[in-house]
C-alpha cells in the first residue's frame, strides 16, 4: 500500500507517467491499425484522441522529451488541449452512433463543435501574427467557459435516451473528469506542488481507467456489429428455405390439382388447364430463382450506398438509394403482375444497369436506341424478361473489360415482329463460358432455361413465335462483343 502511495506522490519519477504513456501507445496504434481494417470512424478518433493525449503529457516528462516540448511546443499547449476535446467529442458522437440515434443534436453539437475548433485555431494564428500570449491566454479563458456548456449539451440525449453502449462512455467521462478536476483547481488555487503532483497522479491513474472502459466498449461495439451480420445471414438463410418449402408445396399443390383434373375434363379442357399450371410454375421457378440471386445484389447495393454514407458524400447516397428503392419497388410489382409494357421493362433495366454502375464506378456506357414508329407502352412483354440477358452481359462479359458498353437495339422487324437486341463488348462467349466454367455455368444455364419456358409459354397464344439467338459481335477482334437478339410476335 505505501510503495502505490509512493508512485502517486510522484508520478513523474516514479514509472507512472511511462506506464500511463506505454498503454496510451499501445491503444492508439491498435485502434490506428483497426480502422483501416475496417474503416470504422469511432476507431480513427479514438487512436487520434490518444496519440494527442500521449503527445500532451510529454511536458510532464523528464530529459530528452520535456526540452523538445519546452523549447518547440510549449507555445500550443493551450491549442493541444482544445484540440483535444474537440476530437474527444468527435470521437463519443461516432462511438454511440448518435447520427442514427439522435440525427438533430448530432447535427447540432459536431457543428457547435467545429465552430469552436475554427475559433480556437483562429485565435491563436492571430496570436502568433502579433507575437504576443494575451490572446491564447484569452481563447483558452473561453475555452474553460465553453467546454462545459457544450460538454453538457452533448451529453444531454445521451443521459436522455438509452442508446447502446452509453455506459462506457459515461463512466469513462466521469472518472476522467473527476481525475482532471483535482489538478486544475489545485493549480488554479495554487495549493501547492505537492497536492498537484499527488492530484495529477490520481489522473493519471483515471485516465488509465477511461481508456480501459473506452477499449472495452469498441470491442463491445465489434461484437454487436458481428451479431449484427451473423444474424442478418441467418435471416438470408432462413428465408431461402422458407421459399424452398413455399415452391415445394405450391410445386406439389399443383401437380395434385393437375392429377385430379385430369380424371375429371376432357382431353382438351385438361390441356388447357395443364398449360395455365405450367405458366404458374415457370413463375414460380423465377420467383424462387431471383430470390437466391437478389440478396447478393441487395448487399452489394446497400454496401455502395453505405460506403457512400461513410464518406459524407450525400448526394451520391441519396441519389443511389432513391434509384434502388424505385428499382426494388418495380421487381415488386413485377413479382405480382407477370405481364408489364416493354417501356416499363426498359426503365427497370435501365435502374437495374445505374444500380450495378456503382460497384463499376460508373464505367458502364449504357444507352438504348428505339426505331421510329415504335410504341413501346402498347407491347406487351412477360416481366422481367430482359433481366437475365442483361445481368449475364455484364457478370460475365463486361466485368473484365475497361471500357464497358452495353447497348438495347429495338427496331421493328416486320409488321408483326420486332427485334429487340442486347450488345456489349465484353470478352465474348467462347472465353466467358472457359473463364466461368465451375463458378457460375450452372446458375446461368437455369436462369436461361428458364427464360427461354417463360417466353414459350407467353407466346403460346400469339400468331407467330419468338426466336433467340446469340452471335459474336466483333469476330474480326478475336470473337469479343456479344449479340443476343430477341424476335417476338405482335398482336
Amino acid at each position: 500500500m505505501e510503495v502505490i502511495l509512493d508512485i502517486i506522490r510522484q508520478p513523474f519519477t516514479s514509472g507512472l507517467l511511462t506506464f500511463f504513456a506505454g498503454v496510451l501507445s499501445i491503444l492508439a496504434i491498435y485502434h490506428f491499425l483497426l480502422y483501416f481494417q475496417q474503416k470504422i470512424r469511432s476507431y480513427l478518433f479514438y487512436s487520434l484522441y490518444l496519440f494527442l493525449v500521449l503527445f500532451s503529457i510529454l511536458r510532464f516528462s523528464s530529459g530528452r522529451y520535456q526540452e523538445i516540448y519546452i523549447a518547440y511546443f510549449r507555445d500550443f499547449m493551450y491549442l493541444l488541449t482544445e484540440i483535444i476535446f474537440v476530437v474527444y467529442l468527435f470521437f463519443a458522437y461516432s462511438f454511440l452512433e448518435m447520427k442514427k440515434y439522435e440525427p438533430r443534436w448530432n447535427k447540432y453539437v459536431l457543428r457547435a463543435n467545429w465552430i469552436f475548433l475554427c475559433i480556437a485555431l483562429f485565435v491563436h494564428f492571430v496570436s502568433y501574427l502579433v507575437g504576443g500570449t494575451y490572446l491564447r491566454y484569452l481563447g483558452y479563458n473561453f475555452f474553460l467557459f465553453y467546454m462545459p456548456i457544450l460538454a453538457a449539451l452533448a451529453y444531454y440525449p445521451i443521459l436522455k435516451k438509452p442508446i447502446p453502449l452509453r455506459f462506457y462512455l459515461i463512466l469513462g467521462s466521469l472518472i476522467l473528469f473527476l481525475g482532471w478536476l483535482g489538478p486544475v483547481l489545485i493549480y488554479q488555487l495554487n495549493l501547492g506542488k505537492e497536492n498537484f503532483r499527488i492530484a495529477s497522479g490520481f489522473f493519471l491513474l483515471a485516465g488509465i481507467v477511461e481508456n480501459l472502459l473506452f477499449s472495452l466498449g469498441l470491442g463491445h461495439k465489434q461484437k454487436l456489429l458481428l451479431q449484427e451480420n451473423r444474424q442478418a445471414k441467418l435471416e438470408l438463410i432462413r428465408q431461402n428455405e422458407e421459399n424452398e418449402r413455399l415452391r415445394a408445396r405450391v410445386q406439389q399443390k399443383l401437380e395434385e390439382n393437375v392429377e385430379i383434373l385430369s380424371k375429371q375434363v376432357e382431353r382438351d379442357k385438361l390441356e388447357k388447364l395443364t398449360a395455365q399450371y405450367e405458366r404458374e410454375l415457370a413463375e414460380l421457378k423465377v420467383n424462387f430463382l431471383r430470390s437466391q440471386m437478389n440478396p447478393h445484389f441487395i448487399f452489394n447495393s446497400l454496401n455502395s450506398i453505405k460506403l457512400y454514407i461513410i464518406n459524407n458524400e450525400k448526394e451520391n447516397a441519396v441519389y443511389y438509394l432513391n434509384k434502388f428503392s424505385k428499382f426494388i419497388r418495380k421487381v415488386l410489382d413485377a413479382t405480382r403482375e407477370k405481364v408489364s409494357t416493354l417501356a416499363e421493362e426498359i426503365e427497370t433495366i435501365q435502374l437495374y444497369v445505374n444500380i450495378e454502375n456503382i460497384r463499376f464506378e460508373n464505367q458502364i456506357k449504357f444507352n438504348v436506341k428505339i426505331g421510329e414508329g415504335l410504341d413501346l407502352q402498347g407491347i406487351k412483354v412477360p416481366s422481367l424478361i430482359l433481366q437475365s440477358f442483361v445481368e449475364n452481359a455484364i457478370w460475365h462479359g463486361l466485368s473484365p473489360v475497361p471500357d464497358k458498353q452495353l447497348s438495347i437495339l429495338i427496331e421493328k422487324h416486320s409488321e408483326k415482329e420486332i427485334s429487340i437486341a442486347i450488345e456489349d463488348n465484353g470478352i465474348g462467349m467462347k472465353r466467358s463460358k472457359e473463364k466461368n466454367r465451375q463458378k457460375f455455368h450452372r446458375r446461368r444455364s437455369v436462369g436461361l432455361q428458364i427464360t427461354r419456358e417463360r417466353l414459350q409459354i407467353f407466346y403460346k397464344d400469339y400468331e407467330g413465335n419468338y426466336s433467340l439467338n446469340y452471335a459474336v459481335l466483333y469476330p474480326e477482334k478475336v470473337n469479343t462483343g456479344t449479340r443476343v437478339e430477341l424476335r417476338i410476335p405482335l398482336k
